[in-house]
């Protein structure tokens, strides 16, 4: 049971779920604690933690062999999954999401699902070995989080600039998990392999720093107030440390950005309560 859980890695997958409801707080208020607004939200989170668990299978299916010298410690490089049962199980989470969300979720969001899934697969059969456009697609899927949350409780207008931060700063730390993993991503056409340390630097200070800028943005046109400008300039200072990390350990700036979207939740959380 412990490998299945390791699995679906769900520190993401709950990341995601409280990432939907976040969306929603921030698109209605404390609205979202009536009873009509509160299901359909939590249906939702449970959506997104679907696809996200099984997308991660998926993941550790593809990356078996790289596995072996990135991640020996995962469960099928270790032999604890066989991958014909990982397969069933990233199906299975895909099509209950699918269901889920068809059933009692309005049909945009059904469509959402289904798009999300779409790209996961296409990431794994196509992007992924493309460098770039394989970090943008998983940044693309990180983004849609918010903009699902809106719409399960009809206010998908102000999860457009939350949507931008949350696939620009991901993006960042894409880069900057391929830097990690460069020793054993010798067969993989990823963004620094193909144009180095020095250019993946710079992208990742460009995607981290247009980040914070929209950060910023959300409270200079009114979208939250004073109380999420304190809690979000928190998370951009540790978006900052990520940046100073970087040359001397990608492993401690790729820890440093996941902390730096955790505290964004929080302030994104400040922001949708106060």
């Amino acid at each position: 049971m412990y490998s299945w859980i390791r699995i679906i890695r769900p520190l993401n997958a709950i990341m995601g779920f409280v990432a939907t409801y976040i969306s929603a707080l921030v698109g209605i208020g404390l609205g979202l604690f009536h009873a009509g607004p509160l299901i359909l939200s939590t249906i939702a989170g449970f959506c997104v933690f679907l696809v996200i668990s099984g997308g991660n299978i998926i993941n550790d299916i593809s990356d078996a062999e790289t596995d072996m010298i990135n991640h020996p410690d995962r469960p099928i490089p270790k032999g604890e999954i066989k991958i014909k049962s990982a397969e069933i199980a990233s199906v299975l989470f895909f099509v209950v999401s699918a269901v889920l969300a068809a059933i009692f979720l309005k049909l945009l969001a059904g469509i959402v699902v289904i798009t999300a899934i779409a790209i996961l697969v296409a990431y794994e059969t196509r992007l992924k070995g493309t460098g770039l456009p394989g970090n943008l697609a998983i940044s693309l899927l990180v983004g849609m989080i918010f903009i699902f949350g809106g719409i399960a409780v009809n206010s998908v207008p102000r999860m457009v600039l939350l949507f931008l931060m949350a696939f620009l700063t991901n993006t960042a730390r894409e880069i900057i998990k391929d830097v990690e993993d460069m020793k054993g991503d010798l067969n993989r056409k990823t963004f620094p392999i193909q144009h180095g340390l020095r250019a993946s630097f710079l992208l990742v200070i460009f995607f981290t720093l247009s980040g914070v800028v929209f950060s910023i943005l959300t409270y200079a046109i009114g979208i939250f107030g004073i109380i999420y400008l304190i809690a979000v300039i928190v998370a951009d200072a540790v978006f900052l440390l990520s940046l100073a990390a970087f040359r001397r350990s990608p492993k401690n700036s790729q820890n440093f950005s996941k902390l730096a979207m955790i505290l964004g939740l929080v302030a994104f959380t400040v922001g949708g309560v106060a």
